[in-house]
């Protein structure tokens, strides 16, 4: 990014690196930012985000959370004052853990993926309302659902797969049915709809090729859908208000799936104990 003139807002995560990583070593994660910094070849981060902070099993970022406290933060507070970063951001991809830590009021930024797009609404019910409450920008990933609203698969939902549920598949045929009758494309109908939501400050594309920027750009400059539009979108979303236990949240449509994996065995064992040891 050397030499780039244009006005740019960079922003990156912090998380993954160095491997093995722990996020408890503030030693280690000082050097991940280092090598963000030379990797985009910038002296300064715009905004710097704790990758996957509602996961504790998968990330233990927290030493606390009342107070929110862990070497992340304590990082963030000195990048800021050395002026290394400007802003710092939640990127998670939960509802009820994201909007708790929303809610410490310790960052500016949050990515919510995966809870807000054409078909998924559960954002709205707490992450959006604590976000506009602390005055945090509002970044919306996964528009286009790692690719399952854009890449239609009628074939594979007419032939009612097993792991999909029955009202999804409904929902799934009447937004294929919406693409055809809008006649757009789905991708210019899911980036759009972000756009058409106040809320949302910026919508990640992820392009991969010049085209791909191309193209978000021409649909963006169209700007936010029509209020009927909208309106048939809303209502097929809330033909599924909430997700079916189990479903995956990237629907894995042309990947043999057949239904989830191996339940977590620990909580039973813990459980199973407790009552052995009371009886």
């Amino acid at each position: 990014m050397a030499g780039i003139e244009a006005p740019l807002i960079v922003t990156t995560k912090l998380g993954g690196r160095p491997q093995p990583f722990d996020p408890r070593d503030i030693k280690a994660l000082r050097q991940s930012v280092e090598e963000s910094l030379r990797l985009l070849g910038r002296e300064q981060i715009d905004i710097l985000m704790v990758h996957e902070p509602d996961r504790p099993q998968q990330y233990p970022w927290w030493d606390s959370y009342d107070p929110l406290d862990g070497p992340a933060l304590q990082l963030i507070e000195e990048l800021k004052t050395a002026g290394t970063i400007g802003h710092c951001g939640l990127a998670g991809t939960t509802v009820t853990e994201m909007t708790g830590l929303i809610q410490s009021d310790r960052f500016d930024v949050v990515l919510t993926a995966f809870n807000y797009n054409v078909l998924f609404r559960e954002a709205t019910d707490t992450v959006f309302p604590a976000a506009l409450e602390h005055d945090m920008g509002i970044v919306m990933g996964s528009a286009f659902g790692q690719g399952f609203l854009t890449r239609r698969a009628d074939a594979e939902v007419q032939a009612k797969p097993l792991w999909l549920a029955e009202t999804r598949r409904q929902q799934l045929l009447a937004y294929y049915d919406l693409l055809d009758q809008a006649g757009m494309p789905a991708y210019e109908l899911c980036l759009r709809f972000l756009l058409s939501n106040p809320a949302v400050s910026t919508v990640p594309i992820g392009c991969k090729t010049v085209e791909h920027l191309e193209a978000s750009v021409a649909t963006a400059e169209k700007g936010p859908l029509s209020a009927d539009m909208l309106t048939r979108i809303d209502q097929i979303a809330a033909m599924m208000p909430l997700r079916p236990w189990g479903e995956p949240m990237i629907l894995p449509f042309g990947k043999n799936y057949v239904g989830p994996g191996i339940a977590n065995m620990g909580a039973a064992v813990q459980v199973g104990k407790l009552e052995l040891e009371s009886n």
